[in-house]
């Protein structure tokens, strides 16, 4: 089972080495199993992740944390019902497992990691936060948020909105999910390093 991560088509180079470690490929591969979905959009929103960490100067160990993070961001997840990824409606039970999925997230790290750094497990439980005090799971407001955590958390947005979804229609095209972006009141510096990356393919971000 641990060649299904590391060898898999597609997967960024860089990824695979994050991987190595038996812990954190272990969860890789928890979450693959739970659904392709969840595995493939953690491999966007870290993709995303790295590049708009290092437009925006970060390196070294605040970088690496920050890409860790963000694949491994919707980990939690893997403890909901399958029939979450389609449903339309969530109701209030539903809202509560959804509501609950980061702080499950960073439980399921440590498990699984014990030596994870403290910022990822701190991002993960953050990624849903909003500056407005509006996010979830403990409606932190602005500059209570990790500035990594807003990243990750523009990214995701992102990545989801322009992803497939069984539940709706169509995706979001580029210029709309950035315009609601700014809608959400995500920082300008954010969305305009995002507005700058043309396009991703096979586990690279090629610009414009």
């Amino acid at each position: 089972m641990r060649a299904l991560i590391l060898r898999r088509p597609g997967l960024p180079g860089w990824l695979s080495e994050m991987l190595r470690y038996q812990g954190p490929n272990r969860l890789a591969i928890q979450m693959l199993a739970w659904h392709e979905t969840l595995y493939y959009h953690a491999i966007a929103t870290a993709v995303y992740a790295e590049a708009v960490g290092r437009a925006l100067g970060y390196t070294g160990e605040e970088l690496e944390q920050l890409t860790q993070a963000a694949f491994f961001h919707d980990c939690g997840k893997i403890t909901w019902p399958s029939a979450l990824v389609s449903k339309a409606r969530l109701n209030n039970d539903d809202r509560k497992l959804v509501n609950a999925h980061p702080i499950a997230g960073e439980y399921y790290l440590r498990e699984y990691w014990p030596d994870v750094p403290d910022t990822v497990c701190r991002i993960v439980r953050e990624h849903h936060e909003r500056a407005d005090g509006d996010g979830y799971p403990n409606g932190l407001k602005d500059g209570q948020i990790h500035p990594l955590s807003v990243i990750v958390a523009a990214v995701e947005v992102f990545t989801a909105l322009t992803e497939h979804r069984p539940y709706r229609d169509r995706s979001f095209t580029r210029a709309e999910a950035l315009a609601e972006l700014e809608r959400q009141g995500f920082p300008g510096k954010v969305v305009r390093v995002l507005a700058g990356i043309k396009e991703m393919a096979v586990g690279r971000v090629v610009g414009k």
